[in-house]
């Protein structure tokens, strides 16, 4: 057959048979192709992916491959070689691995593609580039719920800490005004206020060396205050109203009660009546009377009936005393709330006291018994004869050692000689009263002589010398009073470690001179000054209404050396480093006779030396001042 169809190839005009022969079969197979495309167009999608195996032209043409992959990409991603998002201007041409077709061709391999494969091939990237869109656009979808949900659990995760750290703030601020008012109670500098909070600390349970209370309900001691005085009492009321979530029934009552003694004070003041215009002078005492005897519950039935029968109204009925008093009545509910409370405390300051009472009266009794013991192991001896009567300038008989030493050398053998005040002359003889008096005086010269020196002390070391120039310094320097946020810092240091902060007493310590000079220690005059740090921490989680914790800003010292020796040589100061703790150090004063040396525990913070900000260092008759403020550190971006 090869050889056949070669032969005829090679006759004459065999090839142009053939190649008309060819030309008639791909004209018959592209009509066959157009009827086909003609007759399924209307099956065909609008997308155009799945629609016709080849497309035609604007005149009823078959394209070709590179048309018909132009115009799937313009019409399903509206990609073009000249408009795309990714900048190529041969999109749109297929890329054709030459040198692989080649190889594949050369090794018999090459299986090639027909015209209508190639455009379901570009098609069916379409569709999957579509599917792939859409489960982006799921994955889109998915992710942002999927947000959602976590922001929703972030914010109820956030809020229970918010919750939290609120609650751990209340009690941080809760403890640090109860810290305050106990140590101003400590210091004997209380407020008010102080003692309310007390109250409520022995209710709760707390105890106290001093268990004492206040005499009266908190309430009244509004009527003996003056109006700044309340004014202040009623921004401690709202700083504890905030605080202290426990007692808020309290502290609310105590809010109610001292804003109606601020108006109260206003108005008289202003010149205007205490309980209302609709109640008479002579019954006001009775009103107070009767429903300060009245306790909460029974105040809350009063205004409700009272409520009620305003509503309903009725002829000669006084509308407007029955208002004045149901407006009343809510105070007296307040009274009462901070009457309940009070009684509480009472009865348990008094059950404490009552309790140290009888264990202080129990303490004496536990010795008792072992005296009775000795006393009943005496029971059996007999009875020590008496001195005759004519014989009464003699000591009476002693006792024998016992009975049988009794017996063996007779009544009274053991007892001294004893001879008559008759043989003594009178000058020899001691007043019982002049004896005891000369003893004292020994005993005390004594304990002065052996005891060690110490800050207390200094009552029986200065005994002798005429300190009235100092303490009329220390009394003239006190009544210049303190400045704002200055306290006193006069007192002997207490606690241990950080806690503690005042003078210290310094080891005995010999001086060249104490032969010549009494030693004695200076009399001095402190202030402390305290404020808050407005640092950035404190701005964020403070305000004015709660502020942070007071620290040492400066300290003032004045020293006093009227009767110095050598007014030539001033005093000098050293710090030393404390031994106990790195927050503290020793502030040590130094002068020369007669004085000893004085040292103050202080905060270990850096000193401002500038004299814009306050430093001074001066000794002028007699008095050596140190005043001095600490750094204050501002971070910076």
């Amino acid at each position: 057959a090869v050889e056949a169809a070669a032969a005829a190839a090679m006759a004459p005009g065999g090839k142009k048979a053939e190649q008309n022969g060819s030309r008639g079969r791909d004209r018959s197979r592209s009509d066959e192709r157009g009827r086909s495309t003609s007759g399924g167009g209307g099956a065909a999608s609008s997308s155009g992916i799945s629609g016709s195996r080849v497309r035609l032209g604007a005149a009823g043409k078959p394209l070709t491959v590179k048309k018909a992959r132009k115009d799937i990409f313009a019409s399903e991603l509206g990609y073009k070689d000249e408009s795309n998002p990714f900048g190529d201007q041969s999109l749109t041409e297929k890329f054709v691995w030459k040198k692989r077709n080649e190889y594949l061709q050369a090794a018999g391999l090459y299986k090639g593609t027909s015209k209508e494969q190639e455009v379901e091939k570009i098609q069916s990237k379409v569709r999957e580039i579509f599917q792939v869109k859409k489960r982006r656009d799921e994955r889109e979808v998915e992710k942002q719920l999927l947000d959602v949900q976590r922001q929703e659990h972030d914010k109820e995760r956030h809020d229970e800490l918010y919750d939290d750290w609120l609650g751990a703030e209340d009690t941080f601020h809760l403890d640090n005004a109860k810290s305050r008012s106990l140590l101003r109670i400590e210091q004997g500098r209380e407020r008010p206020i102080d003692l309310v909070v007390k109250e409520l600390a022995i209710v709760e349970g707390t105890e106290f060396d001093d268990m004492g209370i206040l005499d009266k309900p908190p309430h009244r001691m509004f009527t003996e205050m003056g109006l700044g005085e309340v004014e202040d009492m009623m921004t401690d009321i709202e700083v504890n109203l905030k605080a202290d979530k426990q007692h808020k029934a309290f502290w609310k009552a105590m809010q109610y009660a001292c804003s109606e003694a601020l108006e109260g004070k206003h108005r008289e003041k202003a010149g205007g009546r205490g309980f209302g215009s609709g109640v008479a002078e002579g019954v006001v005492s009775e009103i107070h009377e009767l429903l300060s005897s009245k306790s909460k519950s029974e105040l809350e039935d009063m205004l409700i009936e009272i409520k009620a029968s305003l509503q309903q109204g009725g002829e000669g009925m006084d509308t407007q005393f029955f208002d004045a008093v149901a407006a009343k009545i809510p105070l007296f509910m307040a009274h009462a709330e901070i009457n309940d409370w009070h009684e509480k405390a009472r009865k348990k300051s008094a059950a404490r006291e009552e309790a140290n009472r009888d264990s202080a009266e129990a303490a004496p009794r536990a010795s008792p018994p072992a005296e009775e013991a000795s006393e009943g192991e005496w029971d059996d001896l007999p009875e020590g004869g008496k001195p005759p009567s004519e014989r009464g300038d003699l000591s009476p008989m002693l006792e024998p050692l016992s009975v049988l030493e009794e017996e063996r050398y007779g009544d009274g053998a053991c007892s001294p000689v004893l001879e008559p005040l008759s043989k003594y002359d009178e000058q020899d003889l001691l007043d019982p009263d002049d004896d005891e008096r000369l003893m004292r005086q020994v005993r005390q010269t004594l304990v002065e002589a052996f005891a060690e020196p110490s800050a207390g002390a200094a009552g029986s070391k200065d005994r002798g010398l005429d300190r009235s120039k100092e303490d009329a310094w220390v009394a003239s320097e006190k009544a210049r009073g303190m400045e704002s946020g200055e306290v006193s810092f006069n007192a002997a240091g207490k606690g241990s470690a950080d806690e503690f902060h005042g003078e210290v007493s310094l080891t005995t310590k010999s001086y060249e001179w104490e032969g010549k000079y009494k030693p004695r220690k200076p009399r001095f005059f402190n202030r402390v000054k305290t404020g808050y740090e407005w640092n950035k921490y404190n701005q964020t989680h403070y305000d004015h209404d709660n502020p942070p914790p007071k620290r040492v800003q400066g300290y003032k010292f004045n020293i006093f050396y009227p009767d110095l020796i050598d007014k030539t040589k001033a005093p000098i100061y050293y710090v030393e480093r404390d031994p106990e703790s790195p927050e503290t150090v020793l502030l040590r004063f130094h002068a020369g006779p007669p004085y000893e040396d004085t040292a103050f525990k202080i905060v270990n913070c850096e000193w401002n030396t500038s004299h814009k900000f306050g430093f001074r260092v001066v000794f002028d008759r007699g008095v050596l001042q140190l005043y001095f403020n600490f750094k204050r550190h501002r971070y910076r971006r």
